[in-house]
């Protein structure tokens, strides 16, 4: 499904104005040169307008006086559309402007993962400034960037680091208005926002896209194979589940944590949910769940391994995890990783070596850190 520019044209806060070819510049300049004023009054604009949108080429046309000149013209509004170079909202900056428009939009699983995004660590602020993505991860940003400019064109965007070292990147708050208006979206708040309707109504792969994209920015998955999705709003979470239910994805209930006002679910179809990871790898390569992703397939590799309730083969696999031990400082999740065993195991092993004075922990950030002694 693709939308038009001029499908926009009657949606709240659309005032877009659009840069076009010189060719169909002049040409509509040749056909209003002779009785500008004539014109001006028909549009019911200043005649100065015209003199800057086409004689003197200074200005942005308004897309709603240039498709009215289209209409008096014959001009078709593919043909306008074809020939538009860029396009922005009215009374902005021309650096808040999308360069090289890919038009019509096409609303793809792409745009669908880009709404998420806003949804859970972005926004299209009620003040009028300009929509806005945070994240901490390098690659997770880029992905971003990449899907905007695959959807919209060449998106003009800045990306900062805040006070706390989050990445924010600040992008034309035109494109979070034409996500709102073609999701039917009624607000990107974090405590009142719901998933629209729209999106159960479009097909699996947009689901899909939704869904990725939100364990991607609320998620976190463990080397046991938890994947469990959180936030703030209740609404949310009930329409989260509705939308695993619809993709054949088994949840637990959802709970609330004791710090209040946070909610939480657990996802149990881990296979499912990296099926979905293979299936989106070639076709969707910028919808991913970036190192989540990579944790959930050790996690399932994890689960496969064969094991043995025998005290050799536990005494095995505890003389590994000191030998490596005997040469760096280790967490849990590493040792998982690269021994494949499960976090838990490995908890319990380090429990029984700390008992033996064999190895010590200290705390580093939200994790332990694992030495051995002597």
């Amino acid at each position: 499904m693709k939308i038009h520019l001029f499908d926009l044209l009657n949606m709240p806060n659309m005032k877009i104005v659009v840069n076009i070819q010189p060719s169909l510049k002049n040409r509509i300049k040749n056909m209003i040169n002779d009785d500008i004023y004539s014109f001006a009054r028909e549009l019911k604009t200043n005649p100065t307008r015209l003199y800057e949108y086409f004689i003197w080429k200074k200005s942005f046309t308004p897309l709603n006086v240039l498709f009215k000149l289209a209409k008096k013209f014959d001009i078709s509004h593919l043909e306008i559309e074809k020939n538009i170079v860029s396009y922005k909202q009215q009374h902005v900056p021309a650096k808040n402007s999308i360069e090289n428009p890919r038009l019509p939009i096409e609303i793809s699983p792409y745009m669908t993962s880009i709404v998420a995004n806003l949804f859970f660590d972005g926004s299209v602020p009620k003040d009028g400034k300009g929509t806005y993505y945070n994240q901490k991860n390098k690659d997770i940003m880029n992905d971003f960037i990449k899907k905007i400019n695959h959807v919209f064109g060449g998106v003009q965007y800045k990306v900062k680091r805040d006070h706390r070292g989050v990445l924010k990147c600040r992008m034309p708050r035109l494109i979070g208005e034409i996500c709102k208006d073609i999701y039917r979206i009624k607000d990107f708040g974090s405590f009142d926002s719901r998933i629209p309707r729209n999106i159960f109504n479009l097909p699996e792969e947009h689901k899909i896209s939704f869904f990725l994209t939100a364990i991607l920015d609320e998620g976190s998955i463990s080397y046991d194979g938890d994947i469990q999705f959180g936030v703030s709003n209740l609404g949310m979470m009930i329409d989260f589940k509705k939308l695993c239910n619809s993709i054949n994805i088994e949840t637990g209930e959802i709970k609330k944590h004791k710090q209040e006002g946070h909610y939480y679910v657990y996802i149990k179809s881990i296979k499912r949910v990296n099926n979905f990871l293979n299936r989106f790898s070639k076709k969707y390569p910028e919808i991913s769940l970036n190192y989540k992703g990579e944790r959930l397939k050790k996690a399932i590799q994890i689960k496969q391994q064969k094991f043995s309730y025998t005290k050799d083969f536990a005494d095995k696999r505890k003389n590994l995890i000191l030998s490596e031990l005997g040469n760096k400082k280790c967490s849990v999740n590493y040792l998982a990783d690269k021994f494949i065993i499960s976090p838990r195991t490995i908890r319990r092993y380090m429990y029984k070596l700390m008992k033996e004075k064999k190895v010590s922990r200290i705390k580093f950030g939200a994790e332990f850190i694992y030495r051995t002694l002597g």
